[in-house]
């Protein structure tokens, strides 16, 4: 036997000639097998009787489509990792076919070399190590089914080379996430560049993301570089995305497209090459469906939707994230602390916490600065908690409590015209009420409210102009 045809399999399937030299030359570096087809029909016949490693598959081909080639392949050897190598974004059919697992990674044309041959390796290495263990994540605390599942989808998701969505309340960590899936990509020598949208006004979120030329409008004082280009090659993380304008989510949508933006007062054309991860406390659904976000975008960004559980929906993670908190924050401040009391144990566990970890974080940390001692008694927390938010979803939520406020201020004449609030005021009873619940934040006051925060600052917008 050959030392060729002891080598892993690799099947590269494309109708254009020219992309299958270029990627025999690329993968030549790399210990494999190459064989490539230009037909997919003659390219199912070989794979029928010889098991690959790896399948990197062109979409859009005649006959038989990228999609339909991976699943047969899924069907005959499914253990074989399949990549899909295409110029065109088919982001519904993208979406399917990870959601099916038809699809481990999607790389679009003209594609990185080196990318290319580090997901090939990283497939190969796998298959030569059958037993070894699922990379750990460090980042990610926790023993429920629910987080355990949610590495998991990390590790997949990490390596797939398409826009990924996370989901999840404030204060549950999706910056955290974002990062995981950006330490176990493909991109992951690149810089992790991350910004809330929600922190800026429209024209300066498009001057973050985009960049200025000197010049180009009233303040631009200098060249300005955007973050599109600070994240070449690396991942770019947008949290809060459904607080985007609908203009600039236009403007995102043909980055994606095009994979090419221009920088405010520039006329060069960049090209784009990072990883996108979204985030929001807000459903992107909900936001499509209130208007205030593209469908377009929906289906660019949601290609892999990630989704946080709450605290509250990790009983079994409570105890576990304010031990590890502890340790932390006792090493950071030469505290001594070494557990909680058993009542400390009990009141943790039974708590809401409705800012979620970020919440319990921030309590573990303020117990450490103003407490000494080995243990954490029950008094120490609740003391640091006297003031907390906490939501009963039967009658302490914002709206139900400016009603009730609404009320309380009203004239006793309740048969008198006066009486009745407009329902703008209400409204405006409502959100105002519930940013001051919230202290003033904007993002939690909008989950509280179960709307879009972009739907807040235009409101505020427009009462301020009255």
């Amino acid at each position: 036997m050959d030392y060729i045809d002891t080598l892993p399999l690799v099947v590269i399937v494309d109708d254009e000639r020219e992309i299958l030299t270029s990627i025999k030359r690329c993968l030549m570096r790399v210990d494999v097998k190459v064989i490539d087809f230009s037909s997919p029909r003659l390219a199912l016949e070989f794979i029928n009787d010889n098991e690959p490693a790896v399948i990197i598959s062109d979409q859009r081909m005649p006959d038989i489509s990228g999609t339909e080639l991976l699943t047969k392949v899924k069907e005959r050897w499914p253990n074989s990792t399949r990549i899909m190598l295409s110029a065109y974004q088919d982001f519904d059919q993208i979406s399917d076919g990870f959601n099916h697992s038809i699809m481990h990674r999607f790389i679009s044309k003209p594609w990185n070399n080196k990318e290319l041959i580090f997901l090939v390796e990283d497939a190969i290495s796998t298959k030569l190590e059958p037993k070894k263990f699922k990379p750990v994540i460090a980042s990610i605390v926790g023993e429920s089914i629910a987080m355990k599942t949610l590495s998991s989808q990390i590790l997949v998701a990490a390596g797939a080379n398409v826009p990924i969505f996370i989901y999840g309340e404030t204060g549950t960590g999706k910056e955290l996430v974002a990062n995981a899936c950006h330490d176990f990509g493909c991109k992951k020598s690149g810089k992790f560049i991350a910004i809330n949208c929600a922190n800026f006004s429209e024209t300066l979120i498009e001057s973050q993301l985009y960049g200025h030329k000197k010049g180009s409008f009233t303040g631009a004082v200098s060249d300005q570089e955007g973050l599109l280009s600070q994240s070449h090659g690396g991942t770019l993380f947008l949290d809060e995305i459904t607080s985007l304008p609908l203009g600039l989510q236009a403007k995102l949508l043909r980055v994606l497209q095009e994979r090419e933006y221009t920088a405010i007062g520039d006329t060069r054309v960049m090209p784009f090459d990072s990883q996108i991860i979204a985030a929001s406390s807000v459903k992107l659904s909900q936001a499509l469906q209130q208007g205030e976000f593209r469908e377009d975008l929906y289906y660019r960004l949601n290609v892999i939707p990630l989704s946080i559980p709450p605290l509250r929906d990790r009983e079994q993670d409570i105890l576990l994230l304010a031990r590890y908190f502890l340790k932390k924050f006792s090493l950071q401040h030469n505290k001594s602390f070494k557990d909680f009391s058993s009542k400390a144990q009990l009141f943790i566990q039974e708590c809401l916490w409705p800012g979620n970890v970020r919440q319990l974080e921030n309590t573990i940390h303020s117990v450490c600065i103003m407490n000494t001692g080995n243990i954490v008694e029950e008094l120490m927390v609740k003391s640091l908690m006297a003031d907390t938010v906490t939501i009963d979803v039967v009658g302490t939520s914002p709206v139900n409590e400016s009603l009730n406020y609404i009320q309380s201020n009203k004239q006793p004449e309740q048969n008198a015209p006066q009486a009745i609030i407009p329902l703008d005021q209400v409204e405006r009873n409502a959100i105002e009420h519930a940013v001051n619940f919230c202290e003033g934040n904007i993002t939690k006051a909008a989950v509280l409210l179960e709307v879009n925060p972009s739907t807040i600052y235009r409101k505020i917008q427009k009462w301020e102009k009255v």
